[in-house]
């Protein structure tokens, strides 16, 4: 075997290592969760070997979209629990949002995956049990992670909108402006009084100066 025909093996098995190595992230769910809530799976612990609190998980599944047809059974929703005695639900995935009750993560119809990321103490137990689930409305296909993506925790209701208060240049034009030229308090008596006054006074300095002359 020449040179070249050596380095084309090596490039060759070195592809199929690369293939390997991103393949095994990646676990065969393949369950229906139906409606009834009576199917379940697990993915076992060991399937999160080697990952850590910024792993990003995704779990990727198919919607039955003909359930928003169907009274009392259109939602869907995915529910994540600690495969240990009495199945306690994880309620700390950063990702995904929580139900209106708090007991499972809301699944959209046109969606077709969901990622997320689990607090290192909750990880440190899922390691060891292993992750159940349960849902409604979905079948699950895939779960598989990755170390080199990163996940936003589920938006909050932004609060509500307060009524914006006046500009303060509104609020000095309100309470300062100058009253309008009919309601000048100095009109009147008072300017009358005033005026003969200033014309008095010049008199007698006008007097005083003949005087010097």
């Amino acid at each position: 075997m020449n040179f070249k025909k050596i380095i084309a093996v090596i490039a060759a098995s070195a592809a199929a290592v690369a293939t390997l190595a991103v393949s095994a992230t990646a676990y065969d769910i393949n369950k229906d969760l139906k409606t009834g809530w009576s199917a379940s799976t697990v993915i076992p612990g060991e399937e999160f070997e080697g990952t850590d609190e910024n792993t990003v998980f995704t779990i990727t599944f198919e919607a039955d979209a003909s359930l928003a047809e169907k009274d009392g059974h259109n939602y869907w929703c995915i529910k994540p629990m600690l495969n240990d005695t009495g199945w306690p639900f994880i309620d700390t995935l950063v990702g995904p949002t929580l139900s209106d009750g708090k007991d499972s993560y809301v699944i959209q119809p046109e969606e077709t995956e969901i990622k997320f990321t689990i607090p290192a103490a909750k990880l440190e137990e899922i390691q060891v049990a292993g992750m159940a689930l349960m849902g409604h409305g979905i079948k699950l296909g895939t779960f598989s992670y990755s170390n080199s993506e990163t996940v936003a925790p589920a938006a909050e209701a932004a609060p509500a909108v307060e009524e914006a208060a006046p500009a303060a240049s509104d609020v000095q034009a309100e309470t300062v402006a100058a009253p309008a030229k009919s309601d000048n308090p100095r009109t009147g008596v008072t300017d009358i009084v005033v005026y003969g006054t200033v014309m008095i006074a010049a008199g007698a300095v006008a007097v005083a100066s003949r005087k010097r002359k």
